[in-house]
């Protein structure tokens, strides 16, 4: 979020596509909105990956303890995630190649 608004959909569409780029597009402009941003890291801990064709799947225990929200002023923390967050990836790959991802959904539960 630090990169200005005009250059968000580049880095995004790198990454992630369709609805799914939209929505991390919506997301970022709310919390800018909120004056809010976004700190740390999230570690992957991925357990099942499943491709077929163009297609795959990814599951993942995602340990988002050391990142959440933040104050976009003062940087200081509002929230703090999980170390322990099911997460399932779907992405497609592109005509150049590229995976990107297409949809992510958040099962409840632990892992």
């Amino acid at each position: 979020m630090q990169l200005p608004e005009s250059e968000w959909s580049a880095h995004i569409h790198e990454v992630a596509a369709g609805a799914q780029a939209d929505r991390v597009l919506d997301g970022l402009r709310s919390l800018r909105e909120q004056s809010l941003t976004v700190y740390g890291s999230m570690m992957p801990r991925v357990s099942r990956v499943d491709v077929s064709g163009d297609q795959a799947t990814v599951q993942d225990c995602q340990d988002s303890s050391h990142g959440g929200q933040a104050d976009a002023a003062t940087g200081k923390p509002k929230t703090v995630g999980v170390p322990r967050s099911p997460v399932t990836a779907t992405l497609m790959r592109g005509a150049d190649g590229r995976w990107r991802v297409t949809g992510v959904s958040y099962p409840e539960g632990t892992c």
